[in-house]
């Protein structure tokens, strides 16, 4: 087996919604632990937005709203299933979508 797959970093789009109860204070620190995570595992954050304080379609975890955050970032294709585990750990993520954007 060789380490190519390693080395090999590509770009994926992350849309998350955060706990409606995680102020606007508090915001940052969420944001900064998801992309330290995907920096410490190798990868480069490169554009974060906050889409702001938005109502869900349908509740989830008996939430209304939420707020919406988009990151883009290089990562290695191996270790999105640590970064899928860290999400469902993260208490302030209450859903989250992550897509490999095409070349």
């Amino acid at each position: 087996m060789s380490n190519k797959g390693y080395a090999l970093l590509r770009d994926y789009e992350l849309i998350y919604i955060v706990n409606p109860n995680v102020t606007d204070e508090q915001l940052p620190g969420t944001l900064e632990k998801v992309s330290k995570f995907i920096a410490d595992k190798g990868g480069a954050v490169e554009k974060v937005d906050q889409w702001g304080r938005r109502k869900l379609a349908y509740p989830i975890r008996r939430f209304t709203e939420g707020n919406y955050i988009s990151t883009k970032f290089k990562f290695a294709p191996r270790g999105t299933s640590d970064l899928e585990n860290h999400l469902k750990l993260t208490e302030e993520v209450i859903r989250y979508l992550l897509v490999r954007l095409d070349e």
